[in-house]
């Protein structure tokens, strides 16, 4: 951020979040600053001095949060949620989810899956499908509330957690298309909670998946979204590539700095959608110069606002593992 906005405008995690609440008498004075800030977790991956920035920045956020002065797209999420208990306008699109209410394994969909990116939820419950799991969608469910937490307002965030928690009830495990809903999961309601990567490589396992041959080939580059590869942790990024290098017909190939933020997160893209575009473009760009056909991402905001760059294909990764498995 610092280098695509520049100091004047993003001075930095550790200024805005930890020296600003010290020095600044009104830290709501350099609301944008903060804002601006996609809550990567690359910050706190590299400080030497192992500071939890992003909790900070969160925090901070928390302090200055205030209805009347929220930017405009920020305000649409409280409203959406307000209105509808999902941080996006619900679709038109029938729900197909299964109607049982408890069983081993809960699918919780997220906002973004079902109401943006329909195929997500779809290929997620024929994946589960597919593989032979016993789950079901929980009844009535809302936001996580992660869009919530990413714009400071804890009050309504504590509402959506309190309405979730009383529709979990039933099932043994839980599985998340969207990576800021797993970890939001494991901070806000100490719920353990798998993305689907995770839940095939540990709990199905490599040996049960099968993939039709194909005679085409595609050269793939793979987002590391930053809450899958940071909050979450690495080891799910090590898992995606092994399944990937499991389906028939696909070449993966690297591209520079795979882990850098594609500017999706954070509630930048509600907040200032031009530094989000930008951002998404940069990193697409990346993909183009190892010659990629196909850039996969396993996050619905990923995907998202990779796909306003309109560079490149942008897919979805158990969306694509889908559309290959026998």
């Amino acid at each position: 951020m610092v280098r695509s906005e520049g100091l004047q405008r993003f001075s930095g995690p550790r200024n805005l979040a930890v020296d600003a609440p010290r020095f600044l008498p009104d830290v709501a004075a350099i609301r944008d600053n903060l804002l601006m800030c996609t809550t990567c977790w690359k910050c706190e991956e590299v400080c030497p001095a192992n500071l939890l920035l992003p909790e900070a920045m969160l925090r901070v956020r928390e302090r200055i949060f205030s209805d009347k002065d929220m930017l405009e797209g920020h305000r649409r999420i409280a409203e959406n949620i307000d209105r509808y208990g999902r941080s996006v306008e619900p679709g038109d699109a029938a729900d197909k989810s299964p109607s049982k209410k408890t069983g081993d394994v809960m699918y919780f969909p997220g906002c973004i899956s079902k109401e943006r990116i329909s195929s997500i939820y779809e290929s997620s419950m024929s994946v589960l499908e597919k593989v032979g799991t016993d789950f079901g969608v929980p009844d009535k469910w809302v936001c996580c509330g992660a869009p919530l937490e990413k714009i400071g307002d804890s009050k309504r965030l504590k509402v959506l957690r309190e309405e979730n928690l009383t529709r979990f009830e039933g099932f043994s495990q839980v599985v998340t298309s969207c990576p800021g809903c797993t970890s939001h999961f494991l901070t806000h309601y100490g719920i353990e909670s798998l993305h689907t990567i995770e839940f095939l490589y540990e709990n199905i396992g490599l040996s049960r998946l099968r993939f039709r041959q194909s005679s085409r080939k595609i050269r793939i580059a793979l987002h590391h979204p930053c809450h899958l590869a940071r909050t979450i942790g690495p080891h799910v990024i090590d898992y995606a590539y092994a399944i990937l290098q499991m389906v028939p017909g696909v070449e993966l190939v690297e591209m520079e700095d795979p882990g850098s933020c594609c500017g999706g997160g954070g509630g930048v893209v509600a907040g200032y959608p031009r530094i989000a575009l930008d951002l998404a473009s940069e990193k697409v760009r990346k993909a183009m110069a190892v010659r990629a056909e196909l850039v996969l991402a396993p996050c619905p905001f990923c995907v998202l606002n990779l796909r306003r760059a309109d560079l490149l294909e942008i897919g979805e990764f158990t969306s694509f593992l889908n559309e290959r498995l026998e």
